[in-house]
């Protein structure tokens, strides 16, 4: 069923509107329509009701059809006009058809107005249909303007010889050239010298190609894709172009990293592997195979814990634990069993984390130190035996000591004259003063250095049972710091200690009473500073401890000479001070 019309009617007699409304309804035309006669109507039909056909007569008391033509042309210039009049003449016909007029119908000829009608319709819809036909096109080429100038992406367009005839301006930002320029060469021009020739017939089906340009001394790669296009009988090509110059670099940049690490893995001594949380073998390098005597293939999703030994076990587990945490590394030394028997192999394993920054996998670098764990091993052993050996000396040293210390007190003990037995004694301190050095150092875990703190108390003790003094009358004040000292100044330096206590435990307590101050002290030049002060009778007015001839004093200054160090004595405080150096081991030939 054909869709409803407005017709619009100008016509100032009723039964001409009628006749005209009847021969429209006997051509079978459903149609609804409104008659006018002013000009005022008229215009507000065709604005507000915007009829689809005007039927105006040429003549109006108040109006007239040319007008009503302008006035249609105006504001509806695709609605079709047709003059039905009852006096127009052929001129007047043909004039108004040249301003617009659709057709004219004389009102005594109305059978001819459905065709006319009919006919204009037809028409106005075809030229309608085509104008939206062209909106579109106009759209269309507008909007492919758009994308063919603001894209990115080079386009070119040349003929079937390679002659270029369009392009955008990515386009001549990719080949760095001018309009004017381009459109002299042919896509040929561009191509590096070391690529292969373009056939254009190739391109005649589409395809994808890379093309190498040489661009101002530069070599790009443009990635086209071909689409031809037939234009009656020739044909153009539509090419959509994409920089791949970066992505080459990196590919080629790739490549020789890639070889380089396959090199470097491939050739290297040490053990390359990659695994998973669980263990499960991901990649392993030729070396690894090698050391293993298996395939890669036969390692490959394989698990290595079952390789690693029983009593390595934990401390394996332990070590992947820790991959799992920040920093994520962990060394690990553990024996493996290879084509060769259990190896001790020293592992850095590291590891990897994907995008999303969750663990991925691991990765391992290993080296066989079995040799390396032999020659400790035989090394420790060497330091025990030479450690027990030493011990063995120190003590045999020290019971050598006493038995002469013995020796002089059985002597002593045959000798009635008490000045004698006074220089028997003196002696044994002395010998005893070395012999607690070597005790100290057997019993310690160092072989090297003792506790000075703690030699010093166990050799003021000897003392004051030698002497027979009481603790509880004559008082030590002793300020040791944690020193710890070689045996190459602790003897001399328990000599002189020895030497300065037992001076004053003869000569300094008539009375048997007072106190006794005792410092050692490491100074910020790593020399020590010995302090030794009693509150005892005072030394004799005519003694000079640099001019004397009594053993002990001459002892202490060869002892503290020994020492590279000085000494000063406050005569008024009864005060020494020696300043000494730790003496260096010295080889003995």
């Amino acid at each position: 069923m054909e869709e409803e019309i407005k017709v619009l009617i100008l016509e100032d007699v009723p039964l001409d509107a009628e006749l005209i409304e009847r021969e429209l309804r006997k051509e079978g035309f459903d149609f609804t329509s409104h008659r006018v006669e002013r000009e005022d109507e008229y215009r507000t039909e065709v604005e507000e009701w915007q009829p689809h056909i005007i039927l105006a007569d040429h003549s109006l008391p108040q109006f007239d059809g040319v007008s009503a033509l302008h006035i249609a042309q105006e504001k509806s210039s695709h609605t079709p006009f047709i003059f039905v009049s009852g006096k127009i003449g052929e001129e007047f016909a043909v004039e108004m058809l040249k301003k617009g007029a659709t057709d004219y119908v004389l009102k005594h000829n109305l059978s001819k107005l459905g065709y006319a009608v009919r006919r204009a319709l037809s028409e106005a819809q075809e030229h309608l249909e085509r104008k939206i036909a062209q909106e579109a096109l106009l759209e269309s080429e507008k909007k492919y303007r758009a994308l063919f100038e603001k894209t990115k992406n080079p386009i070119l367009v040349f003929t079937e010889d390679g002659t270029f005839t369009d392009f955008n301006q990515a386009a001549l930002d990719f080949l760095e050239t001018e309009p004017i320029q381009l459109l002299k060469h042919e896509i040929h021009h561009f191509l590096a010298q070391e690529s292969d020739p373009v056939d254009m017939k190739d391109w005649s089906t589409g395809r994808i190609v890379e093309l190498p340009l040489n661009i101002n001394d530069e070599l790009k790669i443009l990635e086209l894709t071909i689409t031809p296009v037939e234009l009656g009988e020739s044909n153009i090509i539509f090419g959509t172009g994409r920089d791949l110059t970066k992505q080459k670099r990196m590919e080629n940049a790739l490549k020789v990293s890639e070889e380089k690490y396959r090199l470097l893995v491939e050739n290297q001594t040490d053990m390359v592997v990659k695994f998973d949380p669980e263990g499960e073998v991901l990649f392993a390098s030729p070396s690894y195979c090698e050391v293993l005597g298996r395939t890669e293939e036969s390692i490959l999703g394989s698990n290595f814990l079952p390789l690693v030994h029983q009593e390595d076990q934990k401390k394996t587990h332990r070590a992947l634990e820790k991959l799992h945490r920040p920093p994520y590394v962990v060394f690990l030394e553990h024996r493996l069993l290879t084509m060769n028997g259990w190896r001790w192999i020293a592992w850095a394993d590291k590891a990897i984390m994907d995008e999303n920054d969750e663990l991925e996998a691991f990765v391992g670098v290993g080296r066989d130190i079995t040799e390396r764990k032999l020659a400790e091993d035989r090394i420790m052993r060497s330091l025990k035996e030479k450690e027990l050996l030493l011990r063995e000396i120190h003590h045999r040293v020290k019971n050598n000591l006493q038995i002469i210390s013995t020796l002089l007190s059985l002597q002593s003990s045959q000798i009635e004259d008490q000045e004698v037995i006074d220089l028997y004694r003196e002696s044994q301190n002395r010998i005893l003063s070395i012999a607690l050095i070597h005790e100290n150092l057997y019993q310690s875990e160092d072989l090297t250095n003792i506790n000075f703190a703690n030699y010093v108390q166990n050799l003021i003790d000897d003392l004051f049972h030698s002497y027979g003094v009481d603790p509880d009358k004559i008082r030590i004040n002793m300020q040791i710091k944690d020193v710890k000292m070689g045996i190459e100044t602790a003897i001399p330096g328990g000599l002189i200690i020895n030497e300065l206590i037992s001076n004053t435990l003869k000569h300094a307590f008539p009375q048997g009473e007072g106190e006794i101050y005792l410092e050692l002290s490491k100074k910020d030049d790593d020399k020590y500073l010995l302090i030794v002060q009693d509150n005892g009778n005072p030394f004799p007015h005519e003694f000079k401890f640099d001019d004397t001839d009594t053993l002990g004093m001459k002892l202490i200054s060869s002892l503290v000479n020994q020492l590279d160090g000085n000494i000063t004595l406050d005569k008024d405080n009864k005060e020494f001070k020696i300043e000494f150096e730790e003496l260096k081991y010295k080889e003995r030939i």
